[in-house]
């Protein structure tokens, strides 16, 4: 018997978005479906990204989502994984016909959705083509009360309970019934009290919490599993969390915007590789479904062509402590800081994260600026996307001029708030990690703004 938990909490972050319902009331059918994509698609997402998806995912088409808006109606929204961009937006006219709870993607037209009463009902999705249309839920079994469900396009469901236990079933059919849902395993208990939860592959599992974290779990065979910390904070705001697998996610926030990210190495427990869009959102505003869950067997991962940014993230966090007295580490020049060596610091973990042609003999920060200015790979903060900042760039406090009394650090992470993790050199004596706001944060001998940052070339 499936486990028993409590209705799930309230949302903690932001105001309630307005009701897709309220918003199409007086409208039917064609004109409703209408003034919904219209709704979802009227945001910064009408071009495609020059540049191409960073996350070494495989998809064999489409980022299949479906949803449940608070009266009951269905939604399926394609989205390119290449991008970000929609494709496609359609909403059913018909209804569950009950109160869902939880909901789980099992394969391209089948859908679990779970009732406040504890019932488990398949939803069979008939097309999603040009419209949205499916069968009369089917009642599979009696007791289902998680909090949240995921399934991993595997063979396994998982769920959490109140009490914060992860329970894993078995499914042995594309359309199961009671009799191919089963073998429940509790794989852990009390430590899953969890905001949100998606599958991002066979027996693995990316969740948030509510204090921010963003976390991956991954399932042994035996039932055993082990526990990452993808990111520390910023990830509370996010009502629902989606995967179609391959190291893409997408957070759905409470204002209606959806975000998506790309984990260049979904495997590796490190959210050091994330990548951020924050500027180029799925949609600004618009998603006020009250679930939400992805296709799970769309995208595959592959080995990371190109680690690099990681690479110079976990470089420069493993120095965390460094004290000056060993700053010759990162340049034999700075004879235990007798010089400033930040700049030092920033050029040897490019270096030892194996960047070629770093300027190891720069040892001003707002020079490196001026090197990335140079070089084509500076990005000015006061753009229209604020330089768009990622894992293993340099941020350069101070115009890029060349200058002394400016300060430079390495991006380590770039969290949906907006701030950044940063580890720089000479802060305090030390290799020091702070989390900053780049709009915000001064630092330098001349306490300045940050211009902009310096990516690393060929990342």
């Amino acid at each position: 018997m499936p486990g028993r938990s409590a209705p799930p909490a309230q949302n903690a972050s932001g105001r309630r978005p307005s009701p897709v319902r309220g918003f199409l009331t007086g409208l039917r059918t064609r004109a409703a479906l209408v003034a919904f994509a219209v709704l979802l698609s009227g945001v910064a997402t009408t071009t495609t990204r020059a540049t191409p998806a960073l996350a070494d995912a495989s998809c064999s088409g489409s980022v299949s989502v479906y949803g449940v808006l608070a009266d009951g109606r269905l939604t399926y929204t394609a989205v390119d994984p290449d991008n970000g961009n929609i494709q496609r937006v359609v909403v059913s006219t018909r209804t569950l016909g009950f109160t869902p709870r939880a909901m789980a993607t099992l394969n391209f037209n089948t859908v679990l959705v779970t009732s406040t009463a504890g019932v488990l009902y398949r939803v069979d999705v008939i097309t999603n083509s040009s419209s949205l249309g499916f069968n009369a839920p089917v009642e599979v079994e009696r007791g289902w009360t998680h909090d949240l469900l995921a399934y991993d396009g595997h063979g396994h469901l998982y769920g959490t309970t109140s009490g914060g236990a992860l329970l894993q079933y078995l499914v042995s059919r594309d359309k199961p019934g009671e009799a191919q849902i089963g073998q429940r395993l509790e794989i852990g208990s009390g430590g899953f009290v969890l905001k949100t939860l998606t599958a991002a592959g066979d027996d693995r599992l990316v969740a948030t919490a509510a204090d921010g974290q963003l976390i991956a779990y991954a399932v042994s065979s035996t039932g055993g599993y082990t526990r990452a910390q993808l990111d520390d904070r910023g990830w509370q705001s996010f009502e629902n969390l989606v995967s179609p697998g391959g190291g893409l996610y997408y957070g759905k926030n409470p204002d209606g915007a959806m975000y998506w990210y790309e984990d260049a190495n979904p495997t590796d427990g490190s959210g050091a590789d994330i990548a951020y869009h924050l500027d180029d959102p799925v949609a600004s505003r618009g998603w006020t479904q009250i679930l939400l869950s992805a296709d799970p067997g769309t995208c595959a991962y592959t080995p990371p062509a190109n680690p690099l940014r990681g690479r110079i993230a976990t470089l420069a966090t493993g120095e965390v402590g460094t004290g000056e007295a060993s700053c010759d580490k990162y340049h034999s020049s700075c004879d235990q800081g007798a010089i400033d060596w930040c700049a030092m610091f920033a050029t040897w973990t490019w270096a030892a994260a194996g960047v070629s042609n770093v300027p190891r003999g720069t040892f001003v920060a707002r020079a490196l600026g001026r090197w990335g200015v140079e070089h084509g790979l500076f990005k000015s903060r006061t753009n229209s996307t604020h330089g768009s900042p990622k894992p293993g760039d340099w941020a350069i406090y101070g115009a890029p001029d060349g200058t002394t009394g400016g300060h430079v650090d390495v991006v380590t992470a770039v969290h949906p708030d907006g701030t950044l993790t940063v580890v720089g050199g000479n802060v305090s004596d030390r290799v020091t990690r702070r989390v900053i706001d780049p709009d915000t944060a001064r630092s330098g001998a001349d306490n300045v703004l940050i211009s902009g940052y310096v990516s690393p070339p060929g990342a």
